[in-house]
């Protein structure tokens, strides 16, 4: 978003949209902006509907307060615009001027703006054909009431009457020119809602009744003008107008001024498939169309849009292509042809024959029998001509070529589920699935406003179900829209039996037979893969494959537009693609070889997880062995910071890859469990609190399940430490003495010391210092009598926290030091860390800012390399306490933001707890870091 201009008059350029037509939405990009409270939105759109106008205070007022503004209501204005400003910002700037406010910014990024601009420029066209397009292009923009869910009926009323009366004015306009095309029984359909929804516009009865007689329906056309004069006598006590009534005369006497016009004379070809009215969305991918349709060229400017099956490759050429003609481009020939690339049911269509029907479309009946020169008369014909030629669903580059012609004044569209590299001069546009909001769109417009308006979750869902891929979500609309009684929410609980999936099965069964034999066995084994996304090396170990033919197979798939990548080295499967997938594999592979697969696919995590532990905790014995296994890995972490950053990345497929093993039969759920246990440390103090308490949980159940019970307690004493990190202190209690019950049961010193030392911890944070002494003295002697060292230096870190806990500063701050020492003895950088950190809590606790400082701020340097976010946190916290206690308070409140910036992100902080924490003079230190230093 940039920003031109001086002072408060600033013009606003960049991708912000605003839709007002419907429910209040701003969009930057793709995403969705807060836009706050019911009055800020409505604000915001009254200041749209004005746009580069300053609208007076007053008028504001009374608008939002319904006429009868309170005395705070100035100061409440004020403070609604500041919101807006902090939600719309950067970019968007709302502007006090001249004692109201203005919004600077281009109309065409606001829905009703360009509504009403292309009705007048609709206006000005003669053509009928065009002047229905560009009429459905400036209703296609309404998803709604205008203002729909802000503001009440009666400033809706003051402020978009306007707009309302102009949007039945465009429809009525364009019935008129779809009555002049011939398109009399599409307008039947249309005007029989439009009759029910305004019942009183006499004009729409009128359009009505004509195009029933067009149809040859005479006697409902009477019978339509029969239920208007009823309706108007009803609601208004009235006879129809002087229009209603002539038309009641014309259909009576067969006047023959109600005949419709002549068809247009013929010439050379437009064969152009029909648009679709319901047409939504892809305003992006129209603009680069029409934009490469007027770049200067000195040879045919050829598009390729491409994309997976169901993704409205066809209609968005179609589209396309009628804008650009009624346009008046490319107005003189207009060719189509489906070549048949992926038709499953009959053979790809041979490019000689296809140039063989244009030539005689073009008036060449005896067309030359060798390619070349069918393809060189092909040109000639067209040279100079301004063509617009759609070749639908190609195969490949060699289909293509020979059908291109070659003049500067021509355009080629081309769809196709591939990627055509080697076609030159061929821009590629790849289309994606819908946004949900133009999922949401598509459905209202075919089904009806009506039906869905007040449904807007169920519609969310539906699209969602229907993975947003624009031919599933039109077959649930066109089946919500034959069933009148059905609800949205009726459709969602009957789509997994809809007849739009085994359509949509059929469109991909094409895509995958025409794959080769490998590109089909890694494309279905792909349908075992958990989580939302893959790399090579997870798919090579799932198939058993090296990383490199893995990385091949899937580019290959990836250039087929089955497979798709958002990150660099990062795949995901469309969940349509999935489905099929998962379906295919069922279907084409044993029980047996999908649980190996599965295993494989563990023990690659596994590997990883370990890997990832050993480098982020050198010592760390107790949950994983020590392992080679992919140190010569591409893409494999070598530093603790890039094991740290492997286990945010993978996470959710890390989740649903222990879900789906632990309830699994044989070795599976054990090597689930290991898994588990082995990403406690790269998982460790970076925000997934529930993530991680998901699989311990699992993890102890299933452990528990199979009889394996180290690995029970182990994942016991690990779930009550995490309870204990964030506040569920009782749960954190009952977690580790279930746990320190198994290993006493297993006569194991060093999960006893653990468990002793994490219920003190658990009792020091439940102010009982006492207790928490209690039991960690007793874990001392327990890791010394075992030798346990690095268990003992742990001991005395926890020891120095309860005695800080109780006040006894000059015994914590010496415990802190021989923890400090003990860790450094044994070489545990970590540990030393930690141990470090805590000694600049003792300082601050004793009166000793200055030197805490250091110690904080060497805490921080580790924690920094090793992507610890939470004790960054702390260190930065602890940072600001001290320096505010020196008297430098803007270093301090820097420390803090940054501080709170870290809780926010890692999920400690809501924003508003925040904000709160950042707007005290002297911050209270946050529960979190309370309960953890």
């Amino acid at each position: 978003m940039a920003e031109t201009g001086t002072g408060e008059f600033t013009t606003v350029t960049g991708d912000t949209r605003f839709l007002l037509l419907g429910p209040i939405e701003a969009h930057r990009g793709d995403q969705p902006l807060p836009l706050g409270r019911r009055r800020e939105r409505c604000l915001l759109a009254v200041l749209l509907l004005a746009a580069n106008r300053v609208v007076p205070a007053e008028r504001l007022m009374d608008l939002l307060w319904d006429g009868d503004p309170p005395d705070s209501a100035r100061a409440s204005l004020h403070t609604h615009v500041s919101r807006l400003r902090v939600r719309l910002e950067p970019g968007v700037v709302i502007a006090a001027q001249h004692g109201g406010y203005v919004v600077r910014t281009d109309p065409a990024a606001i829905d009703a703006h360009r509504f009403a601009g292309l009705v007048r420029d609709a206006r000005a066209v003669t053509d009928p054909e065009r002047r229905a397009t560009v009429l459905r292009r400036a209703l296609a923009l309404w998803r709604g009431p205008a203002l729909a869910d802000s503001g009440s009926d009666r400033l809706r009323e003051r402020v978009v009457a306007d707009l309302t009366e102009l949007r039945l004015t465009a429809l009525e306009l364009a019935i008129d020119a779809d009555l002049a095309c011939g398109r009399h029984a599409d307008v039947v359909v249309e005007a029989s809602g439009l009759v029910a929804e305004h019942p009183l516009r006499e004009g729409l009865w009128e359009r009505f009744a004509l195009a029933l007689h067009r149809s040859d329906r005479r006697a409902d056309a009477l019978d339509v003008l029969d239920r208007a004069r009823a309706r108007l006598a009803h609601e208004l006590g009235i006879d129809p107008g002087p229009g209603l009534a002539r038309m009641r005369q014309a259909i009576l006497t067969a006047d023959p001024g109600l005949a419709p016009p002549p068809p247009r004379a013929g010439g050379l070809p437009r064969q152009l498939p029909m648009d679709i009215a319901e047409f939504t969305g892809r305003e992006a991918e129209i603009e680069s169309l029409v934009e490469l349709a007027g770049r200067p060229s000195g040879a045919a400017r050829i598009a390729v849009v491409e994309g997976m099956a169901g993704v409205g490759k066809t209609r968005l050429a179609v589209h396309v292509a009628r804008l650009l003609v009624d346009q008046g481009r490319f107005d003189e020939v207009q060719l189509w042809a489906d070549l048949h690339g992926l038709a499953g049911d009959q053979p790809r269509a041979d490019p000689h024959e296809v140039l063989g029907r244009f030539l005689r479309e073009l008036g060449v009946p005896d067309a030359p029998v060798d390619p070349q020169e069918r393809a060189a008369l092909y040109r000639s014909l067209l040279a100079g001509r301004r063509v617009l030629v759609l070749l639908d669903n190609a195969a490949d580059e060699e289909q293509v070529r020979p059908l291109l012609p070659g003049g500067p004044h021509c355009l080629v569209l081309i769809t196709t589920r591939r990627r055509l590299f080697r076609l030159e001069g061929g821009w590629p546009l790849p289309l994606d699935v819908f946004s949900p909001s133009e999922a949401a769109e598509l459905i209202t417009r075919v089904a009806g406003p009506g039906r869905v308006v007040a449904h807007t979750a169920d519609v969310a869902q539906l699209a969602e179900l229907c993975g947003h891929l624009p031919l599933a979500v039109t077959l649930a609309a066109r089946r919500l829209q034959g069933r009148p009684t059905w609800t949205v929410a009726d459709l969602v609980d009957r789509l997994a039996t809809d007849d739009s999936r085994q359509t949509l099965q059929s469109a991909f069964d094409l895509s995958y037979q025409a794959l080769g034999s490998e590109q089909r066995r890694f494309l279905r084994m792909l349908g075992l893969h958990p989580g939302p996304d893959f790399t090579a090396d997870s798919l090579g170990a799932l198939v058993a494959r090296p990383r490199d033919e893995a990385e091949g197979i899937l580019e290959s798939l990836l250039d087929e537009h089955l497979v798709q990548q958002r990150v660099p080295g990062r795949y995901l499967l469309h969940d349509l693609v999935r489905g099929y997938a998962a379906s295919r594999v069922a279907r084409d592979e044993s029980v047996p070889t999908r649980h190996a697969a599965i295993g494989q696919l563990l023990t690659h995590y596994l590997d990883l997880a370990r890997q990832a532990t050993l480098l982020i905790h050198p010592s760390e014995s107790r949950r994983v062995a020590r392992t080679s296994a992919g140190a010569d890995g591409r893409g494999w972490p070598r530093t603790a910071a890039e094991a740290a950053a492997w286990g945010d990345a993978n996470l959710p497929t890390l989740v649903a890859t222990v879900r789906l093993a632990a309830g699994l039969p044989g070795p599976l759920p054990r090597l689930a469990v290991e898994l588990v246990l082995a990403l406690y440390r790269p998982l460790a103090n970076r925000g997934h609190h529930d993530e991680r308490l998901v699989l311990n949980a699992l993890a102890a159940h299933t452990a528990g399940r199979i009889g394996d019970r180290r690995a029970e307690a182990q994942a016991l004493e690990d779930l009550g430490v995490m309870c204990g990190q964030i506040g569920r202190l009782t749960e954190a209690v009952q977690h580790i003495s279930a746990a320190l019950a198994i290993w006493r049961e297993l006569d194991d010193p060093i999960g006893i010391t653990g468990c002793l030392t994490q219920l003190g911890n658990s009792y020091r944070q439940l102010g009982r210092f006492d207790d928490a002494v209690r039991h960690l003295r007793r874990s001392l002697a327990v890791s010394r009598a075992a030798d346990y060292r690095a268990g003992a230096a742990g001991v005395l870190n926890n020891l120095g926290l309860a005695l800080q806990g109780m006040g006894a500063h000059d015994r914590a701050l010496r415990y802190q030091r021989r923890s400090v020492a003990a860790f450094q003895a044994l070489d545990n950088h970590r540990g030393a860390s930690i141990a470090r950190a805590n000694l600049g809590w003792a300082c601050q606790r004793a009166g000793q800012p200055g030197e805490a400082l250091g110690h904080h701020r060497a805490g921080l340097r580790v924690f920094r390399e090793v992507g610890d976010r939470y004790n960054e946190a702390e260190q930065l916290w602890a940072l600001g306490l001290a320096h505010h206690t020196l008297g430098e308070h803007g270093v301090a409140r820097a420390s803090w933001r940054d501080s709170v910036g870290q809780l926010v992100d890692l999920g400690h902080l809501a924003d508003d707890e925040g904000e709160e924490l950042l707007a005290a003079a002297v911050p209270a230190t946050p529960d979190v870091i309370r309960l953890n230093s």
